[in-house]
């Protein structure tokens, strides 16, 4: 069974892989709205004909304009446009990194230019052209998969998530490393937001489904929901790291010593772990891939914001969460302040 991901349409699926896709290029300080754009005026080596090519609203116009032009290409124009070719689809990728995000989830599918009218960049539309054009992606692709934050995790599928404030997306994720399963719920449009509002919210069974109280986590959940909601755009990332990253089985081990007197820290570390076992980084591949390079992030946790630094997404603003105080969880929020740095008012922890 042939698994090619076919392109050919801008618009259409898999078009961010056409040159005529919309994605700024920047070249020597010249900005290009596409790579078809870039390619057809490197033909010329008039710059007249080269700005006029660039300045075409759209990037057939500038494929027509170079036809009309043909007679004035470079005389070495076949000789040399495979490497502009790929000059500037590496650009094209590796200037807009969601894109390459897009490029690195096509896994190890063929690409193939469905083109009836070229077999030379395409397939020629019967799967017999040659198909430059896929195979430069490729190559493109196989470079982008051994570096972060593309090689982190793998995006597998959406769907709609109703829930009582509003309707979000849920964007299901692999992690690599571990090969656990997360989840991105997106409200809105953050495309539209310059830095949305996120929270990174670690799996607690007990506190987010069982309702427990004796934690603040379910509390969290819920109010950050609300806020995402309230603010328009916004995403929380689900993340399976329960119990601080120390599984669900051992935080029933780590309660049980809680209940003979630890806090929260000794228990963890009476199990032999560390107080907070959980690792952030590869949340730079479900942000990247979501199109997000800075945020206002919803915590009380430093390490959230440290982690997050360390993974080059730019935190405008800390946004307080401060939910679920109650008799059961008092002793539990007072260690998270005194041993974890957790920043709580004063007044939210009395």
């Amino acid at each position: 069974m042939d698994n090619s991901i076919l392109f050919y349409e801008p618009f259409d699926s898999n078009g961010f892989l056409s040159n005529f896709y919309p994605s700024k290029i920047k070249i020597d300080d010249v900005s290009w709205p596409t790579s078809e754009h870039y390619y057809q005026a490197q033909k010329f080596i008039s710059a007249e004909l080269q700005q006029e090519i660039l300045s075409a609203e759209t990037p057939d116009i500038a494929f027509e304009l170079s036809r009309k032009y043909e007679l004035d290409a470079r005389a070495d124009w076949y000789d040399i446009r495979v490497q502009v070719m790929e000059k500037i689809v590496k650009e094209k990728f590796y200037q807009n990194p969601q894109l390459a995000h897009y490029l690195v989830n096509t896994g190890d599918r063929d690409l193939k230019e469905h083109s009836h009218k070229d077999a030379f960049w395409g397939d020629g539309g019967d799967g017999k052209g040659q198909n430059i054009l896929g195979k430069i992606l490729m190559q493109v692709r196989q470079e982008l998969q051994q570096q972060s934050p593309y090689n982190l995790v793998t995006f597998i599928e959406s769907a709609k998530l109703p829930t009582q404030w509003g309707e979000f997306r849920m964007c299901a994720f692999i992690e690599h490393k571990t090969n656990k399963e997360h989840l991105a719920l997106v409200y809105g449009d953050i495309s539209q937001e310059s830095a949305p509002l996120i929270r990174l919210h670690s799996e607690c069974l007990t506190g987010d489904a069982l309702f427990s109280a004796r934690c603040d986590c379910g509390f969290q959940l819920s109010r950050a929901l609300q806020n995402i909601v309230a603010e328009g755009a916004g995403v929380l990332l689900y993340l399976r790291q329960e119990g601080r990253g120390i599984g669900l089985v051992n935080k029933v081990r780590a309660y049980n010593l809680q209940d003979h007197g630890a806090d929260t820290v000794q228990a963890n570390e009476q199990l032999g772990f560390a107080a907070d076992m959980r690792d952030y980084t590869f949340c730079q591949g479900m942000l990247g891939y979501l199109g997000i390079e800075q945020v206002r992030l919803m915590t009380n946790n430093p390490r959230k914001v440290k982690a997050l630094q360390k993974a080059n997404i730019n935190i405008v603003e800390r946004v307080a969460l401060q939910e679920g105080n109650n008799p059961h969880n008092q002793h539990y929020l007072q260690t998270k302040a005194t041993k974890l740095g957790h920043m709580f008012d004063a007044s939210f922890i009395k």
